[in-house]
């Protein structure tokens, strides 16, 4: 790892003076690329969202597990590159993981049930340091420029830090610091759309800013009254910030004037029933957005032309305090979220049913809680993550290495995809193929 400093940064008139005062740590920090979205040829030959899981089937390509229970390597969500050619992951007691897609899938129209399922390694790891609190991709990311190669981490008793996709390597910190100055950890992490020219942090009591070219301390800082456990950012409205709390509010932050409003209010219908662990944006739209909170099965539709109730509610089972993920295709035409019983939904939100409530797909696709799904951003393909903590007595150690039920544990489970038997504690990041498929007439 490189211990020189970073180059000069261009078009920045107070770098100068802040470099000196904050010092960056390791290597060059992304430069803004002129066309960080994907261009016109990739999103003409993007699949039809229609053909989405056409055959009510999810057909496994891939697979990277973490076999040992006793060592609680449970994973925490997953989420694909922006330019779709691998997967970032969190592991519990073993820092976080990149997964390259196999070559073979990046050009296919159809994928055969019977394709041999890829048994996948880490390309790169950053060994633990810590919980990891929240983690995202550059937004520019582009294998073919190297210096857009990284992602941001936030763990705990750390700053947030910029991490090289390619060796796994520090490339510098950004430092929130508290009341007493003293660095604090962010608890949720976002980039500003597009270009990720700035940076976002949500603290125990405020939302802090950086510079995503100029490491070091933050450029300012928005007092908040409760945690911002989660945030999120439409390209359209680039000066608003949406955040989640742990106390089950959602607010909307001006980063003009740092003014609050809050969504919805604390009555049942208007609000989670407990804390909120994450917020997306609908692609197509960017008017709409869904909330997703701990230990509640309700999921929110809420319309910023409106934040006093929400426009729809959709129901998951969710009987963990884990945070369980949720994604939109890029289109936006299909909403997924996994569940603790390992199933995945998926909503198509063009078409309806007889009550109205868009059309749900379920897939029984893990044995453990599936916490996290993300969508490949070109292709057909579909990432999930599961496992969860399971308390030590519920699990021994066998003499040769492989668990088993210890007395009074549950033995039933839910029915698995197609892909083989697995242990009913399953730590594992997973690729399946969502779009057309090719089936024997068995």
């Amino acid at each position: 790892m490189s211990e020189d400093e970073p180059e000069p940064i261009e078009n920045a008139s107070n770098a100068e003076s802040v470099q000196e005062q904050n010092a960056p740590e390791e290597q060059d920090v992304p430069m803004q690329t002129d066309d960080p979205s994907p261009d016109a040829e990739e999103q003409h030959n993007r699949a039809s969202e229609n053909d989405f899981f056409k055959h009510s089937a999810c057909i496994e390509v891939a697979r990277c597990s973490w076999d040992r229970p006793v060592r609680q390597n449970y994973l925490q969500g997953c989420h694909w590159s922006p330019d779709g050619t691998c997967v970032l992951t969190t592991v519990n007691n073993d820092g976080m993981h990149i997964v390259e897609l196999p070559t073979d899938l990046y050009s296919n129209d159809s994928v055969s049930e019977d394709r041999p399922v890829d048994l996948l390694t880490s390309a790169v790891h950053v060994k633990e340091g810590g919980l990891v609190y929240d983690c995202a991709w550059y937004p520019a990311m582009n294998s073919g420029r190297p210096e857009t190669c990284c992602w941001i981490a936030s763990r705990q008793h750390e700053p947030i830090q910029l991490w090289d996709a390619f060796t796994g390597g520090l490339r510098c910190s950004y430092k929130g610091y508290d009341q007493f100055d003293e660095v604090e950890a962010a608890l949720s992490l976002t980039f500003a759309p597009v270009d990720g020219a700035t940076l976002y942090g949500g603290y125990k009591k405020s939302i802090k800013c950086f510079d995503t070219k100029v490491p070091g301390r933050e450029t300012c800082s928005w007092r908040t009254k409760s945690t911002a456990s989660c945030m999120a950012i439409a390209s359209t409205m680039p000066q608003t910030i949406l955040y989640g709390s742990w106390n089950r509010s959602i607010s909307a932050l001006d980063a003009r004037s740092g003014e609050c409003l809050s969504v919805g209010n604390y009555a049942p219908e208007n609000s989670h029933s407990a804390g909120v662990t994450w917020i997306v944006f609908a692609p197509d739209t960017e008017s709409l957005f869904v909330t997703g909170a701990r230990k509640d099965p309700k999921l929110l539709f809420w319309d910023v032309r409106k934040l006093t109730q929400p426009v729809r509610t959709l129901q998951r089972t969710c009987g963990t305090n884990q945070r369980i993920y949720l994604d939109f295709s890029p289109l936006g035409q299909w909403l997924i979220s996994g569940d603790s019983r390992g199933v995945l939904h998926a909503w198509n939100l063009h078409e309806l049913d007889e009550q109205g409530q868009p059309k749900e797909l379920l897939f029984p696709l893990h044995w453990d809680c599936l916490n996290g799904v993300s969508f490949h951003p070109h292709n057909p393909i579909m990432a999930t993550a599961s496992g969860q903590y399971h308390f030590p007595s519920a699990w021994q150690d066998t003499e040769d290495g492989e668990p088993e039920v210890a007395a009074g544990a549950p033995e039933e489970v839910p029915p698995v995809a197609k892909g083989g038997d697995r242990p009913k504690v399953e730590n594992s990041l997973t690729m399946w193929w969502i779009g057309e498929g090719l089936f024997s007439d068995e």
